[in-house]
């Protein structure tokens, strides 16, 4: 089966599309995105040019209130849609990771203009499933989509990532892992401040990846934290990820948060905030610890209720540094789900599978 991948820009750096295109459903072969257009970005001054470059592009469509509305000249037997609505009368589905993404932004989608196009484009017959990446983002949806036709093509389908074939090294002392490219929005400020406050008790070692990282906290946590921009796909699940132990990620605004799979893919349990679709992934007590985000936090300083934050994290994560035997059954857990749970390869490819072959044959 000839599946299309259609995307409202000509390049792609989600790990969602990038797991879907190296490892497809068997008998399905996905095209039209070019090979070298799948890695995820690693190079802060690509990634800045790309999103000033969104942001332009952003400004101007939502002048014009209209979703991202594509055609395609392509023959494909399906054509699965990414952040954007099709007008071909062909057979295609699209996934969501949450409602704004039919549009370049949640202004569009949630404008009255915006939302009349989607729901006019989403129940037509040609669409034929739409794939949520989570209850989370299933919700998003059936909050402002009120038509039948269009609640009866919802069906959820998690991501996935794939499972390493070495299975995890652990490594001595144990090591704590924070990775989120928006480093404000992913908690980057407050992972730094609990790896300085455990570093000065325990014999830990810490590390943290981010695109955007402020110069003056590199220079203000370098003694506690090795910190770097980016590093490559070869550095980050051949060394960092095998030798890492806790994976502690506060992630305040996810619609999902891949990094959680990939290091629960590790045997890492996870530290992290109750955001969105964050009680879907981990299971508090089970694979890892979830902690309240309080009101009023701010995400660019540490306030009192930062403060009471950092306490949590640091304390849940001195937990499974003392505790050896529940730090590995976390771990084992996690990489259960990825490896054969509903994150796994199998699981999704089972699901879209079916789907495809559903919207194909009528």
């Amino acid at each position: 089966m000839k599946v299309y991948l259609k995307f409202p820009w000509k390049f792609i750096d989600s790990p969602y599309y990038v797991n879907l295109i190296k490892y497809p459903p068997h008998g399905v072969d996905f095209y039209g995105i070019p090979k070298q257009k799948t890695n995820v970005i690693i190079v802060p001054e690509i990634f800045t040019i790309r999103n000033v470059v969104k942001k332009f592009l952003r400004c101007v469509l939502e002048h014009i209130k209209l979703p991202n509305i594509t055609f395609t000249f392509s023959n494909a037997d399906l054509i699965h849609c990414g952040h954007c609505l099709l007008l071909n009368k062909k057979p295609w589905v699209v996934d969501a990771e949450h409602y704004w993404s039919f549009s370049s932004s949640a202004k569009i989608s949630y404008s009255e203009t915006g939302r009349t196009f989607i729901e006019k484009i989403l129940k037509r017959k040609y669409c034929k499933k739409i794939l949520p990446w989570s209850y989370a983002a299933e919700n998003t949806i059936k909050a402002v989509m009120k038509n039948r036709h269009v609640l009866n093509k919802i069906e959820v389908v998690y991501p996935a990532v794939p499972v390493p074939k070495i299975r995890q090294k652990k490594s001595e002392p144990i090591s704590l892992l924070f990775i989120g490219r928006y480093f404000y929005q992913k908690g980057g400020l407050f992972a730094l401040e609990t790896f300085k406050r455990l570093r000065q008790k325990y014999d830990v070692k810490c590390t943290a990846i981010s695109l955007t990282i402020p110069q003056h906290l590199k220079l203000k946590y370098e003694k506690f934290v090795k910190i770097y921009n980016s590093v490559s796909d070869r550095i980050l699940f051949h060394k960092i990820y095998p030798s890492s132990s806790i994976f502690v990620y506060p992630g305040f605004s996810d619609t999902f948060g891949f990094s959680l799979l990939e290091a629960m893919s590790f045997g890492n349990p996870i530290i992290t905030v109750d955001a969105f679709a964050r009680k879907e992934i981990v299971e508090d007590g089970r694979n890892g610890f979830i902690l309240q985000k309080p009101k009023n936090l701010n995400i660019y300083d540490i306030n009192t209720q930062g403060e009471k934050l950092i306490s949590a994290m640091v304390k849940k994560t001195a937990l499974l540094i003392e505790n050896s035997s529940l730090r590995k059954k976390m771990g084992r857990e996690g990489r259960r789900l990825v490896e054969k749970g509903k994150f796994s390869l199998k699981e999704r490819n089972k699901k879209l599978k079916n789907i495809y072959e559903e919207a194909t044959s009528f």
